[in-house]
């Protein structure tokens, strides 16, 4: 029945109405744009990380050990501000998507009002 049902829409081709498309592509638009982001982030998270465990393979004696670990601070202040930075970067990316949401709504929602009345 269900089958039938799929097989009925599917003979009758019917077009998705343009705001259901501007949705799809605005999310993807997003979803792309995030994940992006998170990529190059993660990267730059990475390489800091492998740069750590070089330098620890580096200490050799009680003065390398002793420049390694006064670096830390350094390090843990960047990755902090990294953090943080990415953060708004990441609430930015979401607010924008949000307020394009919020006009596509209302601006669909205005059309249908138009059209109903």
């Amino acid at each position: 029945m269900v089958i039938n049902l799929f097989s009925k829409a599917l003979e009758t081709p019917q077009t998705l109405p343009a705001s259901v498309v501007k949705v799809n592509k605005l999310f993807v638009e997003n979803l792309e744009k995030m994940m992006l982001f998170q990529m190059n982030a993660l990267k730059s998270y990475l390489d800091i990380g492998f740069n750590q465990m070089k330098a620890a393979a580096e200490i050799n004696d009680a003065r390398s050990l002793q420049d390694f670990y006064q670096r830390q601070a350094a390090i843990a202040q960047t990755v902090q501000h990294k953090m943080m930075g990415d953060a708004k970067a990441m609430t930015a990316l979401a607010s924008r998507f949000k307020g394009a949401m919020g006009g596509l709504t209302k601006a669909t929602l205005d059309d249908v009002l138009l059209k109903a009345a």
